[in-house]
């Protein structure tokens, strides 16, 4: 593959030249796939979507001039699109994937109809206590039997590490440890169909 300089790959993005485009997009694959997986937001949106709207926002910021050239063109085009990953990343961060129901942090709704709520409060109570303690933190919640009622509002993480006396990178990494085998045996009693 040909090589390009500055000048060259800003006039060929500014005249839409085909070559010059997947010059750019090729060199970036790699780097943006793994961004996606990293933030683990390829539910929301797939590698190849951000590759591809980062190169339509690249051709418009410099057809309007708004790119500067205060850094290089290709740094430009993957700033554009950790942009992109970033704002579907902030977007559903506080969403955790529970099989095939969702929890979010700010919207933690009822799942008493179908009996999956039941069935977290099962698992959660047979859970860790380490566990049982950050999660209910998390998610403002109360665990009193099969009742689940809203206590406080969510805590951040700052707040629940200072709660359990611990670093803030602790407490994030607990809570992900926690939820992933809440969500582990949610899926095996869901497979043997076991409340």
């Amino acid at each position: 593959m040909r090589k390009y300089t500055e000048s060259e790959l800003i006039d060929g993005v500014k005249r839409g030249d085909d070559q010059v485009i997947l010059f750019l997009m090729k060199n970036y694959t790699n780097n943006i796939k793994k961004m996606v997986n990293d933030l683990n937001i390829t539910r929301y949106i797939q590698p190849e979507d951000v590759i591809q709207e980062g190169m339509v926002e690249l051709i418009m910021n410099i057809r309007d001039n708004k790119f500067k050239g205060t850094s290089s063109l290709s740094t430009y085009y993957f700033a554009i699109c950790r942009f992109i990953c970033l704002k579907q990343y902030n977007k559903f961060k506080n969403i955790y994937q529970l099989g095939d129901i969702e929890i979010a942090d700010n919207d933690f709704r009822d799942f008493e109809i179908d009996g999956k709520l039941a069935c977290i409060l099962e698992i959660l109570k047979s859970m860790k206590k380490e566990c049982i303690e950050i999660i209910d933190l998390r998610f403002g919640l109360s665990i009193n039997g099969d009742k689940v009622k809203r206590e406080v509002e969510n805590r951040g993480f700052e707040e629940i590490a200072k709660a359990l006396n611990i670093e803030y990178a602790n407490a994030r990494q607990r809570f992900g440890r926690c939820i992933q085998a809440l969500l582990a045996e949610y899926q095996k009693r869901k497979a043997f169909n076991f409340n």
